[in-house]
């Protein structure tokens, strides 16, 4: 499995946009991807801060998800001001969700699967396997 949080900051004004094209996101990574756990995204306490927690089955399937073609068309370098993403692992018998560990990418994957793959690396932390 592949947790990430992602901690999103939004260009001021652009927080209806990007509300809007997250629905959409949402509602077509839920509808197209059946390897996706969770996609879901929340207002944070600060204005025009966001949270998404994203899970897919495994890492080729995030990386699939980083590389859909529904992520186009949309203007995210005028919405988002700046974004971070932060694997994370969760906590066994308090979550649903399995152990983050990064999935050896296939020989035949495709080039844009092998690029998102190098952009967007699975970072396990060795203090992780304390607690397993």
């Amino acid at each position: 499995m592949a947790t990430l949080l992602c901690h999103i900051e939004i260009n001021p004004g652009k927080e209806p946009e990007f509300e809007r094209v997250m629905k959409e996101m949402y509602r077509r990574t839920h509808a197209e991807e059946p390897n996706c756990v969770r996609y879901e995204y929340f207002r944070a306490a600060q204005p025009g801060k966001y949270y998404s927690l994203l899970s897919f089955t495994d890492s080729v399937a995030f990386w699939e998800h980083q590389i859909s073609d529904y992520h186009e068309g949309f203007d995210f370098a005028s919405m988002i001001k700046s974004l971070d993403m932060e694997w994370v692992d969760p906590v066994a018998d308090a979550s649903p969700l399995m152990t983050t560990k990064s999935t050896e990418l296939p020989e035949a994957a495709e080039d844009l699967v092998k690029t998102a793959a190098q952009t967007y690396p699975v970072s396990e932390q060795p203090w992780w396997k304390q607690y397993l």
